[in-house]
């Protein structure tokens, strides 16, 4: 038995049915549903279902040509009546095996009434009355069930409209809703047109679309039922929808279509048809309205995203609007955060405003109430606002949980999450804006980009090649921001806090309104920890954006001498992004402020990472030479017990040079320090002997020599 008798999706076409004692191998063996069958040889019974000039689909069956014996039977779907390339896939409601006379389907027709009126008939078929189940009807539901004496049931039902209608068209109680179609791509809202057509006019989304509200012209009202059908009335005129029949003639073709225009005479009743994000319109059974440009809503063949209807209440884009500056509170903003709206910053203003929210959304607010607060939407739309700029940098921190959003401080998920910190000053904190397109923005961290936002997912990073960027609205009210992903474009596409900060999902803003709320400051400059070796203190660095300056602080670049046994450094004071560079000063901390820098003069053999390098395998510590000291001495050195070069740091090629280690030069001068600052102490110059062996693997208790002194290990 096929599945429900008005869906053939899936529904059996070509099938082989095998017998066998023994259990049939499954796909959990490893093997795949092909290889299983083919190693099956000829099946017991295969054939074709036929389904030609049937409006639904029976019961389907078949006959062996002799008696088939076995414990285990495997039906086999080889061809279905709509399938997606190259796959096929299957449904049945009921399967049965029988000897003897053919199985017989028996028929039960329902009656769905509502107040006694029959709103539509469906005739199924069965074979156990015990597991049929009643078919249900688009917005009706189903309720008692009554015997009637032909044998047919009653179906006693209630609508459930996604909307009110009226039974007769009375402006002046109407309900009034706005719609949008084909919102897969925009928020196109249905509309009367100057021309008399009906077309769309797009509108941004809620909730920041239309802040003025919704006008008359994209307001609709509904009147009729799910039996009759519904007729569409526009508030600008009152005028009915009717459905037209057009033909044009261009480039020598003749085209005819249906569309939707507007009359003043007696309109088309258009039937409903319900989708899981929405509804459609048709006057043809089959055949939905769907966007066809902003002036035309023509008939589609078929029914898909593009020609479902969203129904929207226009008082929304008011209100919601009006809500995310009424409700909202930065009073806990940090210092220097951007988004204050002038109009709003005045105490008159903003005591305007809150008064006229608290009226328009209020149980029973009049239409005056509605337009005197979109009045107000207006003088906060048109007020003068900071936000984000393309091509500057900024630091977002999180309302719930009052951390800076940043790089995971561990290299080898740097990739997959971000992680809350409450350094609000440090390099991998530093956010960048870029274009993704109208109203669209990429958003890049340590020179990764923040991919796209789903449901419960850590949003991953990825470099320029990356394919699953994200493409972010950047939205806020007074110094509150959401970050929406319309690559993603679902509720679930708000960047948020998850895990108290601990890494970044997709989320809906609404479930978790803080955790989904940021604050943004300006970056104009990081802070850069500095270790004391002797009277100086010193850092290494490797930054994804220009320094113009540094304070507490001298930068240095360094170019490999003649004998490649030295880096000759030479000072700087301002840095160009993605250049290694070594800090030296007497500062706790460097402050290197954020900005344009010119090119390095000469060669710099110093390069770094701006995510942290894990060492594995496939990255060993041979690899790379890290800043640190040895003995007293200030170099570069092969990583001693680290397993990671940190963001931000600085570290030499090792194939550049033949040595394990480097030391520096500072103006004809090697300076000399008494601990490590990136190895933690780890002593790094080469081991020997007593007769002067290299020694790779000293044995503890053992003598030996080391930078000229004999030790203990």
């Amino acid at each position: 038995m096929p599945r429900t008798q008005l869906d053939a999706n899936g529904v059996v076409k070509g099938y082989k049915l095998y017998v066998s004692n023994n259990p049939f191998e499954t796909v959990s063996g490893g093997k795949t549903a092909a290889q299983i069958v083919s190693a099956l040889g000829d099946p017991a019974m295969e054939g074709t279902f036929s389904y030609d000039g049937e409006t639904s689909a029976s019961l389907k069956t078949a006959t062996a040509a002799s008696v088939l014996k076995g414990r285990y039977v495997l039906f086999v779907v080889t061809d279905a009546v709509t399938k997606e390339a190259p796959k096929c896939f299957a449904t049945c409601a009921e399967f049965y095996l029988a000897k003897g006379p053919t199985i017989e389907a028996k028929t039960m027709t329902y009656h769905y009434k509502v107040d006694d009126v029959e709103y539509a008939t469906r005739s199924v078929q069965y074979v156990d009355a015990s597991t049929a189940a009643v078919p249900t009807i688009d917005y009706l539901t189903n309720g008692t069930i009554t015997d009637n004496a032909d044998g047919s049931k009653d179906v006693a039902c209630t609508t459930t409209y996604p909307f009110v209608a009226q039974t007769t068209f009375d402006a002046n109680t109407a309900h009034w809703y706005s719609m949008a179609v084909r919102a897969n791509d925009g928020n196109h809202l249905l509309a009367a047109k100057d021309n008399g057509k009906v077309g769309t006019i797009t509108k941004g989304t809620l909730p920041d679309g239309c802040p003025e509200g919704i006008a008359d012209e994209m307001q609709w009202a509904f009147v009729g039922n799910l039996k009759d059908g519904f007729k569409l009335y526009n508030k600008a005129n009152n005028k009915q929808i009717v459905v037209k029949q057009v033909t044009e003639t261009k480039n020598g073709k003749t085209t005819t279509y249906t569309q939707l225009e507007l009359a003043d005479n007696e309109g088309a009743a258009l039937k409903l048809r319900k989708d899981n994000n929405g509804f459609g319109l048709y006057a043809t059974e089959g055949n939905c309205f769907n966007r066809y440009d902003q002036d035309r809503i023509a008939q589609w063949e078929g029914f898909d995203d593009g020609s479902t209807f969203r129904i929207q209440e226009p008082n929304d884009y008011v209100l919601q609007y009006a809500a995310r500056f009424a409700l909202v509170d930065d009073s806990d903003a940090p210092e220097g955060a951007i988004g204050a709206n002038s109009y709003l910053s005045v105490a008159e203003n903003s005591n305007a405003f809150k008064a006229a929210y608290t009226a328009a959304s209020a149980e029973g607010a009049t239409a005056e109430q509605i337009k005197a607060l979109a009045a107000e939407n207006g003088k906060v739309a048109a007020a003068t606002t900071t936000t984000m700029e393309i091509g500057k940098y900024y630091r977002l921190y999180n309302k719930a949980h009052k951390k800076y959003a940043c790089l995971n401080d561990n290299p080898a998920q740097v990739t997959s999450k971000l992680i809350g910190t409450v350094n609000g000053k440090g390099a991998s904190s530093v956010f960048y804006i870029e274009n993704a397109g109208t109203g669209r923005y990429r958003i890049k961290v340590g020179d990764l980009t923040l991919g796209k936002a789903s449901k419960s997912t850590d949003i991953a990073l990825g470099d320029n090649n990356y394919g699953n960027k994200g493409s972010y609205v950047i939205s806020h009210a007074g110094k509150i921001f959401w970050f929406f992903d319309k690559a993603t474009n679902s509720n679930y596409s708000y960047i948020h806090a998850a895990n108290s900060g601990a890494n970044m999902v997709g989320w809906e803003a609404q479930s978790d309104t803080y955790a989904s709320q940021w604050y943004v400051v300006p970056a104009t400059d990081v802070e850069i920890d500095m270790t004391a070796q002797g009277d100086k203190k010193y850092a290494s660095a490797y930054l994804p954006f220009g320094v113009s300056n540094v304070a507490g602080a001298t930068a240095y670049t360094g170019a490999l001498n003649a004998e490649k046994n030295a880096i000759d450094m030479t000072a700087t004071t301002s840095v160009p992004a993605n250049i290694g560079f070594v800090l030296v000063g007497t500062e706790d901390k460097a402050t290197l402020t954020i900005g344009e820098a010119t090119a390095i003069a000469g060669e710099n053999v110093l390069t770094g990472t701006n995510t942290g390098i894990a060492f594995a395998e496939a990255t060993p510590k041979a690899n790379y030479l890290v800043f640190g000291v040895n003995n007293g001495t200030v170099g570069f050195y092969t990583p001693g017990n680290v397993t990671a070069i940190p963001a931000n740091k600085a570290y030499i090629n090792a194939s550049e040079i033949s040595n394990q280690a480097i030391a520096l030069n500072f103006g004809n001068t090697v300076t000399g320090i008494n601990a490590a600052t990136i190895n933690n102490g780890e002593n790094n110059a080469p081991i020997y002997d007593l007769s002067g062996r290299r020694v790779w693997a000293p044995v503890k208790g053992g003598l030996y020599i080391q930078n000229g002194k004999k030790l203990v290990k």
